[in-house]
This record gives structure tokens, sequence and C-alpha cells, in this order.
């Protein structure tokens, strides 16, 4: 974790000494922070109830040079059955942070954080995790910001979400996320595509009994989560 720290500020300084910084190409306006929303459905996984309800909000920078994220997210997401207990009601809420410098390639790279808490009707639980990956814009190459009404953009970005203080799961894996059009460009209306393939292994249920923690630790398994939104920046 630390390499790949010091190695994304060695490119990043790299980046910054190469790039020639033009004062008439720079708008202040550009770094205002910019309000949005958004709502969709959930397709989950993890014992969850197949189909859940989400929304949220958040402010965002999409300059030339640099992406910042940050939202507050919420979802009905209940546990079926779990445990073997019936779990009728349930949510999920989160808090979500990423900052990203674009490379003169057009690439950006970046990382940040999140936050996430699962409440059902028998228990809590809550966790951590730090993420880092990047992204990147297409089809902008002959599209000025203000006149590209008629084509096609997107942006594909993959971040990697590290298990964090996740200790009865220790869930990670990429999440994908897709924009059309691309947020570069001076539009309200976005759709967003976010899918998340993680591992992770059974429940510790515990963490002072260290064979039956080293057994549940021990079996793996697979599982996705898939978001359909629709994004409005103000």
């Amino acid at each position: 974790m630390k390499n790949w720290f010091l190695l994304t500020f060695l490119l990043l300084g790299s980046a910054l000494h190469a790039q020639n910084f033009v004062a008439s190409s720079f708008h202040a306006s550009d770094l205002l922070p910019r309000a949005y929303v958004f709502a969709g459905a959930a397709g989950m996984g993890s014992g969850y109830a197949p189909f859940a309800a989400l929304g949220g909000a958040g402010v965002r920078i999409d300059s030339e040079h640099f992406i910042l994220e940050t939202e507050a997210w919420y979802d009905n997401g209940h546990k079926s059955g779990e445990r073997g207990k019936p779990n009728p009601k349930g949510r999920d809420r989160g808090l979500v942070g990423s900052m990203y410098y674009r490379l003169p390639s057009g690439w950006a790279l970046g990382g940040g954080a999140c936050w996430s808490q699962l409440s059902t009707t028998t228990y809590r639980k809550s966790s951590c995790r730090p993420t880092f990956g990047g992204n990147k814009d297409f089809f902008l190459e002959n599209c000025q910001t203000e006149k590209c009404k008629g084509q096609f953009t997107m942006r594909i970005g993959a971040d990697y979400v590290l298990p964090g203080t996740d200790w009865a799961n220790g869930s990670q894996g990429p999440s994908i996320m897709v924009y059309i059009p691309s947020p570069s460009l001076k539009r309200h209306l976005f759709f967003r595509e976010q899918l998340g393939i993680y591992r992770f292994h059974d429940t510790v249920t515990d963490r002072t009994n260290p064979i039956l923690t080293r057994e549940q630790t021990s079996k793996h398994s697979f599982d996705s989560f898939l978001e359909l939104t629709v994004m409005y920046r103000f």
C-alpha cells in the first residue's frame, strides 16, 4: 500500500513538472464545486434481497487537471433471512470521497476513502475503506466542451476497494463506473452505471477464538452489486 502511494505521488510530481500551464487556458470557475443528486435502482448480492431503491447527493469538480467527487448515498437494501433469522427491514448508507489528477495522456489517477453502514432488524455493522484507481474520458478528442450536442461521449473508471476496517468479512475488489455522457462536458443530465465485484470470507463471529476465526477466514466467495442511476448536476 505504501509503495502504491509513493508511486502515485512520483507520477503526479512528474506530471506537474512536465505540464505547461498556460494562464489564459485556466478558468477559476472550473474549480468551483457543482452540486448533484442521483436516484435509481440497485441489484444486490451477498444475501440481500434482489433489488433496492437507491438515492443520494454530492458535489464534484471536473476541471482540466483535477477531478474531485464527494457524495452521500442511501438505499433500502436488506438481508433476506440471513443467519436463519427474518430481516424484514434494513438499509445501507454511506459516504464516498475521491480525488484524481488528470495526466497529459488523458488518464486520471488518484484515490480516496469510503464509509458504509448496514442496518437490519437484528444487527448493525459498518466499515471504512481506502480506494485507489483511475478513469478516462472517451470520444472527446474532436469535441469542444460547449459544442458536443450530437456526439456520444463517456467516462470509464475503475477503483479498487480495500478491506479497510472490515474484519468481519474482509470484502475487497474492483468497482467499475461508467458515465454517459462524460462529466467533463458542461451538461446537467447523466446516466451512471456502477458494478462492484467483491471477494469476501465467511463472517467472523468470535475474534477471540483463533481456530474458528482461521476456519471462517479461509472460506472465500465472490459476489457483485450493480447500480443504475440517473444523475442531475446543477
